[in-house]
This record gives structure tokens, C-alpha cells and sequence, in this order.
């Protein structure tokens, strides 16, 4: 085994049911009749799933002040270059293939408190089907990988084995709460597996000046067991990774819903006389505590309204948010 896989190491004995996998080739139903109907899941107060906002790398944007004085090479330069959405899906299939790997997700999450909440996914170089699947299934709220993928950075290597081990980990919960979580959990590895997934590498990143916020990139194979995912491959796994998180970061428009319907999202809503002291607030260069100083709120309520005014400008940091800001007309 080689030592990155060991940020996800065989569970004890005593632990892992050893049926497990018989349990779900043979008793459970199987992977495609499980789809949708061996579960009700949990929806919010509407009765709607809260889904990320899917996206393509199809619509390419200046990169922000901060890096343009950067010139790009390698992979990042070959992206940015080319001349379509086509040719960059074909050269980062060609990448991801000469590597052992079929599909790469890449999506931002935000973590409330432990509970993952998705933001946006990329599709274009992902799973045909199974991104999609995965959210509307909501398995994120199952799935032990981001959970378990340092905020370093570094990778977890991982495949269906040790993901089943991971999930015999998990803390004490309450029986019923325990039964269904592990119902969801069979489900998730049996449709990774019906998918043709199953072994990859994750890895996390943190968002800079966005405490709670992450990029997640997971890069996926059809081959079966993790022994094949060697120092070698993981070094350039984790190149192409970082590579198309800069791409993404310089010319990637991140998605907001109001964009649907091609209409600023400030102009569906009045925004708020707190939110309008901060947006001043920031503009004048003052930082999260000294806003909350001077506004008389809680640091909570400021990290709060920041994430709301960053979700409404479509802007990803505060950087982008005091540039958006600047252009910002009550």
C-alpha cells in the first residue's frame, strides 16, 4: 500500500462487517432497481433538493487584477489557449487518461458547522451521468471523502473498499438515524460502482478570505482497487488538479442563479440597509471585526451577510466583492 493511501486505512477488523459487499451484491437490492425507490430521502421545508449550481468551463472571462500580471504556463496556458469548450474537454480527457483517470469533478462546498452544503459543480469534465445523479441523490451528505480529505490539500486515495471502511467509522448516532445513513451509504457505493467508479484520488482546498468555503476536486477511474495509484501517479495527479483550479480561478465564470435568466442578481432584490453598511464598510477598507465594531453586530452575523452579498454578486472572494461593490448602484 503506498503511503497516501493511508489517510484512509484499512478500518479494524472487529469493525468492518465482513458481508458488507456480499450484503450488497446479494440481500440488497441491486445497484440499478436501488436507484430512487429503495430510499425516501430527506427534502427541505418545500419539498425541493438544494442542488449545487452546475456549470461549463464554455465561458471564458478575464482573469481577475491579481492575476493578470501572472503569465500562465503549462496546462493552465494550454486551457486558457485553446480555442473552445470542445478542444478543452479533449485535452484534459487526453490528460486525465494518460494518467489512469476517466472523469474529474470539481465543485465548491460550503461547511456549516460540519454539514457540507454543495455551491457549484463543473461538468465539463466530469462523469456524464453521475454528477448529477450524486447531488440529486444528495450522497453528499454521506459521502466520507470530503470529509476525510485533509484542508492541506493533500491527496486521499481512495476505492470502493476503503470507502466502505470509512463509513464503518463514522461516529455513534441514534439506531434509526445510524440504519438510514448506512442504507444511503450502500446506495452510494453501489452506484459508484454501477457508474464504473471505482478508485480515484480527492483532494480539498480552502478558499482564500472564505473561512467556511472549499474547493473539492476528485478525479475518478474505472480501475478496481487503489495499489495501481503509486507516488508517480499521484504527483501528477494532483499537477493536473491544481492546474485546472487556476484555470478555474482566472477564467471561469463562477455560476449564480440570477445568471439563468441572464439578469443581474442585485436587481431582483433590494439589498439590505445592514448589507448596504457593509458593502460602504468594505469600500472603505475595514475588516470583518471592525465592521462588526462599528455596525454593533456579532462577528457570526458579519460572516453571514458577507457570504449572502458574495452569492449575490456571483463573486468568489472579498477581493472580487469590493470590485463589485465599487460598480454597485443602490
Amino acid at each position: 500500500m503506498n503511503a497516501f493511501a493511508t489517510l484512509i486505512g484499512p478500518a479494524p477488523a472487529a469493525i468492518i462487517r465482513p458481508s458488507l459487499f456480499a450484503q450488497r451484491r446479494g440481500d440488497a437490492p441491486s445497484a440499478m432497481a436501488s436507484r430512487g425507490a429503495a430510499l425516501s430521502l430527506p427534502r427541505h421545508g418545500d419539498g425541493t433538493v438544494a442542488l449545487p449550481l452546475f456549470h461549463a468551463d464554455d465561458k471564458p472571462s478575464m482573469p481577475p487584477a491579481g492575476h493578470r500580471q501572472r503569465h500562465a504556463t503549462g496546462l493552465v496556458a494550454e486551457l486558457s489557449d485553446a480555442p473552445d469548450h470542445a478542444a478543452r474537454q479533449a485535452l484534459m480527457k487526453g490528460r486525465l487518461r494518460s494518467i489512469g483517470f476517466e472523469w474529474l469533478g470539481y465543485g465548491t462546498i460550503e461547511d456549516q458547522r460540519g454539514v457540507l452544503r454543495p455551491l457549484s459543480f463543473l461538468t465539463s469534465y466530469a462523469h456524464e451521468t453521475w454528477g448529477r445523479r450524486y447531488f440529486s441523490q444528495r450522497y453528499h451528505e454521506v459521502d466520507t471523502r470530503p470529509h476525510d480529505a485533509p484542508v492541506s490539500g493533500l491527496p486521499l486515495v481512495w476505492d470502493l473498499e476503503s470507502l466502505a471502511q470509512s463509513q464503518c467509522r463514522q461516529p455513534l448516532r441514534p439506531e434509526a438515524e445510524a440504519r438510514d445513513i448506512a442504507a444511503r451509504q450502500r446506495m452510494l457505493l453501489d452506484e459508484l460502482e454501477a457508474s464504473g467508479i471505482r478508485s480515484g484520488i480527492s483532494f480539498r482546498l480552502a478558499t482564500p478570505g472564505q473561512m467556511h468555503e472549499y474547493t473539492f476536486i476528485d478525479l475518478m477511474s474505472g480501475t478496481p482497487g487503489r495499489r495501481w495509484i503509486l507516488g508517480a501517479v499521484v504527483g501528477r495527479a494532483l499537477m493536473l488538479g491544481l492546474s485546472l483550479h487556476e484555470h478555474v480561478s482566472r477564467h471561469v465564470r463562477k455560476p449564480v442563479a440570477a445568471r439563468e435568466q441572464d439578469e443581474p442578481l442585485h436587481a431582483k432584490s433590494p439589498i439590505s440597509p445592514t448589507q448596504q453598511s457593509i458593502l460602504e464598510a468594505l469600500l472603505r477598507g475595514l475588516g470583518d471585526k471592525e465592521i462588526a465594531y462599528a455596525l454593533g453586530l456579532s462577528s457570526h452575523a458579519v460572516d453571514y451577510h458577507m457570504r449572502q452579498l458574495r452569492r449575490r454578486f456571483g463573486v468568489r472572494n472579498r477581493v472580487q466583492l469590493v470590485s463589485a461593490a465599487a460598480d454597485w448602484q443602490p
